[in-house]
Formats: C-alpha cells, sequence, structure tokens
C-alpha cells in the first residue's frame, strides 16, 4: 500500500468560515496555531490539543492526534465534517461536506482520520468548531497508593461534575511534567512524593468552575492524600501543551510507545510499567497511555525499548487494546518467543486476569 505524506504544496489559506454556522473549512496545510488564531478572533476554538502549534492541520487528522481534553470534548473524528484529499493516481475526490447535517455519501472522513496518509495526500479539511470557554480550572490529587486512584476514579463516575480533562501520572511522570503547569508543586517534596496523581480539568463559566472545583475537592476527600487547586490562569493550557509535548519523537526519550486499553484496566497498567521503570502518564478516562524510560532515582533501571514495547503487547495480548510505537531506535535485542509468553502470563497474573 502506497504512503503518503501531507509536505507537498497544498493550500493553506482560510476557504471558508461562516462564524455563525461554527464550521470552518481551511487548507491542510495550515497550521494548529494558525488555526487556533483565527478561531480566538470569534471566540472559537477546535479542542484539540496539539503537540507542537507548528503541526499541520493535515498531519493532525492523520495521526489523529487528540490530548488531555479529549475526555471531555472527543477526537478528531468529532470535529472533521469534510474534506478533499488526492489520492495515488492524482485523482481528487471529497467527502462530507461543509454543514454539520450532511449525511450523503460514504464517510470517508472517519476513515481517513488516523490513516497516517496511507488513503491520499489531504487538501482541504472542514471542522466543525466550538465556543471557547470563558474560564479554565485545573485540579491535581495526590494519592498514597493506586488502590485509591482506583476508588477516586470508579467514585468520578457517579460525581456531578463534568471534567473535560481526566489525567493520570505515576510518581516519576509527575516529577517530570507537572511542575510547568504548576511550578508550586516542584518545591513541595512531601507532595510530590506520592505514588500517584490525577490531573483534572473543567472549563465553562467560571461560577461553573469554582463550584465544580469545590465540590470535586469534596468528593476526593475520601481517598486523596492531598487535592490542589493550580494557582496559573493558564494551567489547564500549559498541561495540556505539556503533556502533548513529551510524546513528542523528538523529545530526549530514548523510546517512547502509547498503550490503548479498556480505562478499568489504566491503574492495573500503570503500576506494571511503573514497576518495569517508566514514566507512565494519559488518558485516564479514555484508556490511553504514554510510556517511557524513566529518569528517576528511585526507580530500577528502565527497561530497553524492546523488552518494554515487549511488555505493553503482553498487556494487550488477551485484551481488547493495541500499542503504538511512537519513537525507537533500531531494535538491538530482541526477547525470545518463549519468554514472551512466560513475561504474558506473568503480567496477566498481575493485573488479576
Amino acid at each position: 500500500m502506497n504512503s503518503f505524506r501531507s509536505d507537498v504544496s497544498v493550500p493553506a489559506n482560510v476557504i471558508d468560515y461562516p462564524a455563525r454556522d461554527m464550521t470552518i473549512t481551511v487548507g491542510a496545510a495550515m497550521t494548529a496555531g494558525e488555526l487556533d488564531a483565527i478561531l480566538s478572533r470569534e471566540n472559537q476554538q477546535l479542542p484539540i490539543d496539539a503537540p507542537d502549534p507548528q503541526m499541520s492541520l493535515g498531519d493532525l487528522v492523520a495521526h489523529d492526534v487528540a490530548g488531555p481534553r479529549q475526555y471531555g470534548y472527543g477526537t478528531l473524528r468529532d470535529y472533521l465534517i469534510g474534506l478533499e484529499a488526492v489520492d495515488g493516481k492524482g485523482r481528487r475526490f471529497h467527502s462530507g461536506g461543509r454543514v454539520v447535517k450532511n449525511v450523503a455519501g460514504y464517510d470517508l472522513c472517519r476513515l481517513l482520520v488516523g490513516s497516517n496518509h496511507r488513503f491520499g495526500t489531504l487538501t482541504q479539511l472542514t471542522f466543525k468548531v466550538r465556543p471557547r470557554p470563558v474560564s479554565q480550572s485545573l485540579l491535581v490529587a495526590g494519592f498514597r497508593n493506586l488502590k485509591n486512584v482506583e476508588d477516586a476514579l470508579n467514585a468520578l463516575n457517579t460525581s456531578a461534575t463534568t471534567p473535560v480533562i481526566l489525567d493520570i501520572l505515576n510518581r516519576s511522570a509527575a516529577q517530570a511534567l507537572l511542575p510547568s503547569p504548576i511550578p508550586e508543586l516542584s518545591t513541595d517534596s512531601d507532595r510530590m512524593d506520592s505514588t500517584a496523581f490525577l490531573v483534572v480539568g473543567f472549563d465553562g463559566p467560571a461560577n461553573a468552575c469554582q463550584w465544580q472545583n469545590a465540590t470535586l475537592m469534596r468528593e476526593l476527600s475520601d481517598y486523596a492524600a492531598w487535592v490542589h487547586p493550580a494557582q496559573l490562569p493558564n494551567a489547564s493550557e500549559l498541561w495540556c501543551t505539556t503533556a502533548q509535548f513529551a510524546t513528542l519523537p523528538h523529545t530526549p526519550a530514548a523510546w517512547i510507545a502509547s498503550i490503548s486499553t479498556r480505562p478499568s484496566r489504566v491503574v492495573a497498567v500503570t503500576n506494571v510499567m511503573h514497576q518495569a521503570g517508566c514514566d507512565v502518564f494519559g488518558r485516564a478516562g479514555n484508556g490511553l497511555l504514554i510510556c517511557r524510560p524513566s529518569s528517576a532515582s528511585d526507580l530500577p533501571n528502565s527497561p530497553d525499548e524492546s523488552h518494554a514495547i515487549g511488555m505493553l503487547h503482553s498487556l494487550t495480548s488477551h485484551e481488547d487494546g493495541s500499542v503504538n510505537v511512537i519513537k525507537a531506535v533500531a531494535m538491538r535485542s530482541s526477547i525470545p518467543p518463549d519468554a514472551v509468553t512466560s513475561l504474558a502470563s506473568k503480567l496477566q497474573m498481575a493485573l488479576g486476569n
């Protein structure tokens, strides 16, 4: 199958922007930062967390980039309503349209989201957009053990609050990522020594954010060792940027991989990969976790990439789920088949299956 790239000569301009209709059609070469600047003039947004504002919209769609806010807002499949692309023979084709209720033809939009440019070169994209929130807030909760994290996540299923961000981090990932959006925690060694963390974000009217903060702090008090509201007004935005930037291939980590699993298994997977010496962070509410080698001094040596990725594949060997290698050098070592079988058995026992 042919592979296509988005770095061809395609338009990056705004093609159609009926702001009152909450849709916009642009060239696929437009960057995420340019789109955000255009939408912000109308107090609108495409609620997708790009890891780099210079990333093209075509690449965002092709790689199905989402981010922390996908818990509350969904992914690009929820916002891409029309496209134009060119196939391997140079033929131009369209799917969807420029109105939200267009249902004509096959839904190729969902097919091309996450296709990694395999089916054609994207040239134009039409998104439905949302109002930009008036205010945002971010809470961080620290937990003494993962059992308390699991209890807290179960309690959130019946919470009166409606988070747009619900992320989990183990200790080493929190020490690496939280100081940027929440700098006041970087000097609090007692709090940062917690076993695991939840990052919860809200947006909407200021009074709604305040009520949700107070409600969630009360609801988490039975499980968390502490709950801290971020002081920076743009902490939510900083968290989304920090968490996404940590997944980019050009970050210093030797390897990076993601695992998609059921939300009910997020805590168990976090525990296994933490014990293996990895940073673990990601979407507690969606079941998407990022793993990378940890530099924390209190953890054992991180596994090399082949061992770690083998562990991740073992964690999904008997369950619905998948593993995506974001960054890796050439595999210099491999795990024998019998070792993989043994590893899978041990990991399933650790997960209680």
